[in-house]
């Protein structure tokens, strides 16, 4: 293991072009080559990785070449060098690795023991992105890694050992990721790389969601046949949420919930599968509106998550602004659940990668749905960030709290449709977890990007139902479930919680 002093100096993992920079830091590092999934299988741990994340990276083409195993204590020595320090005060360490050219992109999955996962873009100073094609100072990639929350760590326990937010001794692993600029399947990562992406791995489509298939993906394709029957009474449609899918999205769903709603519509149930990332929720309905045939008219019932609420508002008011003036769908009611009403904070671009170091981080530690899947389509986002390329993902921009999107919608008129709410409060426990979301040690959890506002870790809890400028909202108490931070319960979980499956299943009575 490489010696951490607490010098300025880089220093030397032992290979050519892998260093570590830890100004004010003591501990030791250690470089290795990944071991095969099949060894992380048998010797799985926190830090260690997932099935699903090592099937997820494959299915990107991101591979893992290196590791390098950081333990540090939380004290600097005395005389030290000043600590590198980020925008948010977060103590760091520098990482160099081999830059290995223009058609290959590289990235930093950090891990600590905690289960906290952030990824990093090389960068060619603590606050500007490295464009893929320049090369680094002296052929390296550089990446700056928070690993201290603060230079205060908290109070020493009682039994005089020294414990940081990283446990006993700070662990942090750092995975080392590469991946083809030129995807063999979808092409060069750019501007339209997502859209490309969803096209193949994720399109739109409409299909049945019954008690037997509701959980498989690819299942249940809506045949011509089927509409006589869909339109014969009204249906229920689910509408997922972003990085998600139908299959995934609704999977905690508890059983025999399902099967009476199923069995109370009649096997009139849907799901839309929809773009989350490079479409917005107009091109998601233009899309919908036009798959039902000539001379048909549904009218549904949703129940929908994150981002498919924007959908489902945007189906049920159509407002002016979006032209959309086809009646082939009427909503009667929606079932909103943890819906971004008045936006999140993190679609703004200086919180895109908070939203996917959330994302990844929470499916770490509240596994649910369709992991592989949904943690294939952060890295694909991660990947295109990492090329500048914002421009080509409308679908999270349309949750901007001040995007075009939002204030479009929120100047709609009611449109008559019953609107429901669930939305839900977290605290978190994990001291991990904890130094994520608020970048310092202190006894209260103060987000950084939600500030003092309540929230699931993704979505603002009163976003879900407040006043926002249309005249639907706010949504009445009697149409409300807001979930106490005590249940426990994040953004991906709503599902999960029965209280609220309860509430759902009594709205749509």
């Amino acid at each position: 293991m490489a010696q951490l002093t607490g010098s300025s100096q880089a220093i030397s993992l032992g290979e050519s072009g892998y260093a570590i920079k830890a100004p004010g830091i003591r501990g030791a590092a250690a470089l290795a080559r990944p071991r095969s999934a099949a060894d992380r299988a048998r010797s799985r741990t926190a830090t260690d990785g997932t099935d699903a994340l090592d099937s997820a990276l494959a299915a990107a083409h991101v591979t893992e070449i290196r590791q390098v195993e950081l333990r540090l204590t939380p004290q600097s020595p005395s005389g030290a060098a000043a600590a590198l320090r980020s925008a948010s005060g977060q103590a760091q360490v520098e990482l160099q690795v081999p830059d290995l050219g223009p058609d290959t992109g590289q990235l930093v999955l950090a891990c600590d023991e905690n289960g906290v996962l952030t990824w990093h873009l090389p960068v060619k100073d603590q606050l500007g992105v490295q464009s893929p094609t320049s090369r680094g100072a002296g052929g390296v990639k550089r990446f700056f890694i928070p690993v201290i929350p603060s230079s205060q760590g908290p109070a020493a326990p009682a039994d005089g050992t020294q414990r940081s937010l990283l446990g006993v001794v700070g662990r942090k692993l750092l995975k080392v990721l590469v991946y083809p600029v030129l995807d063999p399947v979808v092409g060069a990562v750019g501007e339209f790389f997502a859209e490309r992406w969803e096209t193949h791995a994720r399109p739109y489509g409409l299909r049945t969601f019954t008690p037997d298939n509701r959980r498989t993906s690819g299942a249940g394709a809506l045949q011509a046949v089927d509409w006589d029957r869909l339109c014969a009474g009204r249906a229920l449609l689910f509408v997922h949420g972003t990085f998600s899918t139908a299959h995934g999205a609704f999977s905690a769903f508890p059983d025999a919930v399902f099967d009476e709603l199923y069995r109370r519509y009649d096997g009139r149930v849907l799901a839309f599968n929809h773009f989350t990332l490079s479409h917005d929720p107009r091109r998601n309905v233009e899309w919908l509106l036009e798959q039902v045939p000539t001379g048909h008219a549904l009218e549904v019932d949703i129940v929908c998550h994150s981002r498919g609420g924007l959908v489902a508002r945007t189906l049920a008011e159509r407002p002016a602004g979006f032209g959309l003036v086809q009646a082939r769908i009427g909503v009667r009611r929606v079932v909103f659940v943890a819906a971004p009403n008045q936006g999140t904070p993190l679609a703004d671009p200086d919180h895109i990668v908070d939203m996917l170091d959330r994302f990844t981080t929470v499916l770490n530690m509240f596994p649910c749905g369709a992991l592989a899947e949904t943690l294939e389509s952060i890295i694909t986002v991660v990947k295109v960030i990492a090329h500048g390329a914002l421009t080509g993902l409308d679908g999270l921009a349309s949750m901007r709290p001040l995007g075009e999107f939002i204030r479009t919608l929120n100047q709609g008129a009611s449109s008559g449709t019953g609107y429901y709410a669930v939305s839900a409060d977290f605290e978190p426990t994990n001291e991990g977890l904890r130094a994520l979301l608020a970048g310092t040690v202190a006894d209260a959890v103060l987000d950084r990007v939600f500030e003092a506002v309540h929230n699931d870790l993704v979505v603002p809890e009163p976003g879900v139902y407040d006043a926002n400028g249309n005249a639907a909202f706010p949504i009445p108490a009697e149409r409300l479930l807001r979930i106490p931070s005590g249940a426990g319960v994040v953004h991906t979980t709503v599902f999960g919680h029965a209280p609220a499956i309860a509430k759902v299943a009594e709205w749509l009575a």
